[in-house]
């Protein structure tokens, strides 16, 4: 039935800035438009995939801080599982599925942590 197997997770990069320019007594609403990547990396020789996922802010004048947090997941193939769906289709929806909470958990408590906006809680 599982045709991939979540084997673990690391944390590749958490970085945050508070931008200094940003106006909060004068800005009404704040539009946050991050970024989020994955990058596939098959081994076809081992049936092992290497995920990285990231999510990234840029820091610019209209937001209060920037940051970048990427994750690497390791995943395994069992094609005996699989009934017939390739590596790569199972790694595009469930293994980013898989990751995507973890990625979230860190947005969210790099900006919680920095305690200058605690009402807000940051989903990606």
């Amino acid at each position: 039935m599982a045709g991939i197997s979540f084997i673990n997770y690391i944390v590749d990069t958490m970085y945050y800035k508070t931008n200094p320019n940003f106006d909060a007594e004068n800005t009404i609403e704040i539009s946050i438009n991050e970024e989020v990547f994955a990058d596939i990396d098959i081994s076809k020789e081992e049936d092992v995939a290497i995920i990285t996922l990231q999510a990234k802010l840029k820091e610019t004048s209209d937001v209060p801080f920037s940051f970048d947090a990427s994750i690497v997941g390791y995943f395994e193939y069992n094609s005996e599982e699989s009934d017939g769906i390739q590596f790569k289709e199972f790694l595009k929806t469930n293994a980013i599925a898989i990751l995507f909470p973890y990625l979230r958990s860190i947005v969210s408590e790099l900006t919680g942590k920095s305690n200058r906006f605690p009402s807000y809680n940051m989903p990606v």
